[in-house]
């Protein structure tokens, strides 16, 4: 606003700015779900993923085609963006003792994992609307090592981090989670893997094997 820094939407800083950002939301949102999580309560957070959002996403898509003259490929991207909760919404109600727990359980399952579900679907439209050439198999490729590293890196750093030789102690397990994200991060740089799929599953794959590192990361991270 002042003119001391020059940016522009194509800048390169803006990008990495923006890539690390959703980075974080995803490896973040990935750590409120773990497998137990929802093995113990899925019925309402899996309507609302399952039934709700895809509803959400049918019914935006259609308007913006009817009312704003949309082709089909950008309303659905646009619907593939807009159908996910709020996580910063969510994350009010969630904090909140008065409301009923299993309303605050729905929205923490239902916010934690939508984002990460809708993102192989925005990142394929992006490729649709990007233009006719689209590389399908070095996309799918992309994806699928995404997933891989986001799980492979955690379990190799849990079974570390329980080892009675290079275990750490209590001050420093906020950092654990930290320093995962950063290995993910850098392997998926590195591989040229998708760094969002890896994020999300580097997070749910933490919270499904050390859900005990949740709270010393979240705590730090506040």
């Amino acid at each position: 606003m002042i003119g001391v820094v020059q940016l522009r939407a194509e800048d390169e800083l803006v990008t990495v700015l923006a890539e690390l950002a959703l980075f974080s939301v995803l490896f973040t949102d990935g750590q409120r779900v773990g497998l137990r999580d929802l093995a113990a309560a899925w019925r309402l957070p899996g309507r609302a993923l399952l039934l709700g959002m895809p509803l959400t996403f049918l019914v935006t898509a259609g308007l913006g085609v009817t009312l704003s003259g949309l082709p089909w490929p950008e309303a659905l991207l646009v619907a593939a963006v807009l159908a996910p909760t709020d996580p910063v919404f969510a994350a009010a109600i969630v904090g909140r003792e008065e409301v009923p727990g299993r309303l605050r359980h729905l929205l923490n399952v239902e916010s934690g994992l939508n984002d990460g579900l809708a993102l192989p679907v925005v990142l394929v439209l992006l490729a649709v609307v990007g233009g006719p050439d689209i590389e399908f198999d070095a996309l799918a490729g992309e994806l699928g090592l995404g997933v891989m590293i986001g799980v492979a890196v955690p379990m190799v750093a849990v079974g570390l981090l329980r080892s009675r030789f290079t275990s750490t102690t209590s001050p420093y397990e906020a950092l654990a989670s930290v320093a995962v994200g950063l290995i993910v991060l850098s392997l998926a740089e590195l591989t040229h893997a998708n760094l969002f799929l890896a994020a999300f599953a580097a997070g749910i794959t933490m919270a499904t094997l050390a859900p005990e590192l949740r709270v010393p990361f979240t705590s730090s991270a506040s």
